[in-house]
């Protein structure tokens, strides 16, 4: 129900998947296709230097650091955010997202996403390889 809710894709064991990433000012807009259905969000550097994303009224805010030549996303936090209001889910209610990307080549990258509702299990997971392309001409 909570997948409908933020119209997560529908559970797929190969969807056809496209990345598009555009630039608004400071902030990235991320638009993921699954098999024709859309996930976007945006992306930001937040004032504590963490990366925030926001999907619909949910920010998360993560840490990142580099392992093993990894790029790991730790989370950080979360809240819902009205407007400019910001109000910070208790930890026990955060969904927790576990995120990695690494390289798999030149101009690929290989991505691992993971969210996890406590007390109830994954609600999404996707992974793949993302071939990078520069579309900015």
């Amino acid at each position: 129900m909570l997948a409908a809710l933020l119209r997560l894709p529908r559970a797929n064991a190969a969807a056809e998947t496209r990345l598009r990433v555009t630039t608004e000012g400071s902030t990235e807009r991320w638009q993921r296709t699954f098999d024709g259905r859309h996930l976007d969000t945006r992306q930001y550097q937040t004032d504590e230097g963490e990366l925030g994303e926001r999907i619909g009224i949910l920010e998360f805010r993560f840490r990142l650091e580099r392992s093993g030549g990894s790029l790991i996303f730790r989370q950080a936090k979360a809240a819902v955010m009205m407007g400019s209001l910001r109000v910070p889910l208790p930890e026990r209610w955060l969904p927790v997202v576990e995120a990695r990307e690494d390289a798999a080549g030149a101009q690929r990258i290989s991505v691992h996403v993971r969210v996890v509702l406590p007390g109830i299990g994954p609600l999404m997971t996707y992974e793949g390889i993302i071939d990078v392309e520069d579309c900015s001409e």
